[in-house]
């Protein structure tokens, strides 16, 4: 296990996130990390959106690439 992250809030986020925990009855540090993971996980959805955009209009751009898209997508031996 790593050790433990230091981050500081606001008092408002903090009274926040504490009445979310509490609502949850679950600590705040589950809370957070929770909330930290949703995040995490979010953000790499993202990126590999974002990244497989950037690959879609190269490809629809380059004749060439298309020209690879199709040769993969071609059953092998045809």
């Amino acid at each position: 296990m790593e050790p433990p992250l230091s981050i500081r809030l606001d008092e408002r986020l903090r009274s926040d996130l504490e009445q979310e925990a509490t609502a949850r009855d679950i600590p705040l540090s589950q809370l957070i990390r929770e909330l930290l993971e949703t995040g995490a996980k979010s953000a790499r959805l993202d990126r590999i959106r974002r990244d497989s955009a950037r690959v879609a209009s190269y490809v629809a751009a380059t004749r060439p690439a298309q020209a690879l898209f199709e040769e993969a997508g071609r059953t092998h031996g045809s």
